[in-house]
């Protein structure tokens, strides 16, 4: 197969990088859309997976600005997800701070259906609640 040892030495070096190059393509970014709602005079925006799947794991990303753009900081930031037409757990991951003003979690929807993401905002002792209805689809 091999005629010599410099054929084979080659195939050791590149093998590894064409598998890292199929690991790379198989992972790559879930396509996303974000989505904003005001509330209180602040602007909460969403960013989530296009079009979810259920049973699989996303990320989603929320920032809080004032009207003049600039970030503000929660003391606390937690994302519901619920389901509207049905009654449901609680599920209401505790966000992790990202950045000034932005904030995020990873979750996997447990089913199909119409969703709710209602970002839960303490700022400066107020809760802001801007929330977010989108479909999610079959496994």
């Amino acid at each position: 197969m091999f005629k010599n040892f410099a054929q084979w030495r080659a195939l050791v070096r590149i093998l590894p990088l064409v598998i890292a190059g199929m690991i790379v393509g198989a992972c790559s970014a879930t396509p996303t859309v974000v989505e904003e709602r005001v509330v209180d005079g602040l602007t909460v925006a969403l960013e989530r997976p296009a079009q979810p799947v259920a049973l699989h794991d996303y990320s989603f990303t929320a920032t809080i600005t004032d009207a003049a753009d600039q970030p503000v900081d929660a003391a606390l930031v937690y994302f519901d997800f619920t389901m509207p037409q049905m009654e449901m757990g609680v599920h209401q991951p505790i966000a992790d701070r990202l950045g000034p003003g932005k904030y995020g979690v990873r979750t996997i929807y447990s089913m199909e259906g119409d969703w709710r993401i209602t970002i839960v905002a303490t700022i400066d002792g107020r809760e802001v609640r801007a929330w977010f209805d989108h479909p999610v689809l079959p496994p």
